[in-house]
């Protein structure tokens, strides 16, 4: 499938290819830019001795969704689970028990966030653009629900971020506009600012969108 060139330099600029890599184990920024970081194990519910002893990626996931069982309304259990299978690949299975997450703890401002970071990474392993469509879309939805459920305003900008880059995925440039432009409201100033002012001129100037830019 040929890629829109702009798109790659824009992206490859914010460093928005793989926004949220999971790495288990370490400590990883989570988001776009460095002003948000999140330890990998407070997303995810904590590390325990056992998880330490071992690097095999599904004796990990047995022991996280044994965990899950066990407390099945926990966050912090489903946030484990759910990053892992993400990091796996397993983004079908990260989705189903994101959305399991999401109905027993509805305020929980990361589960959303996850979720986007699954329907994302879903999006980019398909090659039917109609279902790439329907998952960035789905991405899109799941980082506005973060970003309303944030109380942080930085942690609120990096989700507008995350979701104009899934809706310009989907094809809506509009809502993409306009979430970026949430962006730049909260962060005038922010590392990707520049860049997201670019992007937004580019699709504008380019004829691609007549949603409107701002809220």
């Amino acid at each position: 499938m040929m890629l829109d060139r702009d798109k790659i330099t824009f992206w490859t600029r914010v460093g928005a290819i793989t926004l949220a890599a999971i790495f288990v184990g370490s400590f990883v920024l989570f988001g776009v830019g460095t002003n948000v970081s999140y330890s990998i194990f407070d997303l995810f519910g904590g590390q325990d001795q056992q998880a330490e002893q071992t690097n095999n990626p599904e004796e990990q996931i047995d022991r996280a969704r044994a965990d899950l069982e066990k407390d099945p309304e926990n966050p912090r259990a489903t946030r484990r689970l759910a990053g892992l299978l993400i990091q796996a690949g397993r983004t079908d299975e990260a989705i189903e028990v994101l959305e399991a997450g999401r109905k027993t703890a509805p305020e929980d401002p990361y589960l959303p966030l996850l979720l986007g970071q699954a329907h994302d990474r879903q999006a980019q392993a398909l090659t039917d653009e109609k279902q790439r469509q329907a998952a960035y879309m789905e991405a899109g939805e799941a980082y506005v629900a973060a970003a309303d459920l944030q109380e942080a305003d930085d942690r609120k900008s990096q989700a507008y971020l995350l979701a104009g880059q899934a809706y310009e995925g989907a094809g809506d440039k509009g809502s993409a506009i306009r979430y970026w432009n949430e962006y730049l409201r909260l962060e005038p100033e922010g590392e990707q600012a520049d860049a997201v002012k670019e992007r937004i001129g580019t699709l504008l100037e380019g004829g691609e969108t007549t949603s409107a830019a701002g809220g």
